[in-house]
């Protein structure tokens, strides 16, 4: 998701980094979804043995041009409050900086693997990280899990 006083590449960048960043892994498949403010999110699918899947998480992305969070955090802080209704999939934000090709990530909706079963965990501010290679294969380790639990949760024994 873009500011009006962003430079057009940025945004474009931004998006091209994310899911260049998120198709890392073989198993991720990527698709654009414009949201009703003219943001865009993206929606990566976890794929499986099925052909289609419907392990979902949705990343908001924010474009930089700089990796000084004091820079980027207030133009961030949207993306984790101001929902209609609290989100049914787990949501990340990519905050991706287009001058060095740097990428941090923070959980919006975490899932979460309790001993009541799966959640998700909203959080109104960000405690962000790096973004690599490894750490996507993360954020897909845990969704996937997230998953798993949802569908034990949800199927009768």
């Amino acid at each position: 998701m873009a500011t009006e006083t962003e430079p057009w590449f940025v945004t474009e960048r931004s998006e091209a980094l994310a899911a260049a960043l998120l198709t890392t892994s073989e198993d991720v498949r990527v698709r654009e979804e414009r949201g009703r403010d003219g943001s865009l999110d993206l929606v990566a699918e976890i794929r499986g043995e099925a052909p289609l899947s419907l392990q979902l998480f949705v990343v908001r992305v924010k474009g930089t041009t700089s990796s000084d969070p004091g820079d980027w955090r207030p133009g961030v802080e949207a993306l984790f409050h101001g929902h209609a209704s609290p989100p049914h999939v787990p949501v990340c934000v990519f905050v991706v900086d287009v001058r060095e090709n740097r990428a941090f990530y923070a959980w919006a909706a975490e899932p979460m693997v309790e001993p009541k079963g799966a959640t998700l965990r909203s959080h109104e501010v960000g405690t962000f990280r790096s973004l690599t290679p490894a750490t996507v294969g993360e954020i897909i380790d845990r969704v996937r899990t997230w998953y798993d639990a949802l569908a034990r949760q949800l199927t009768p024994a």
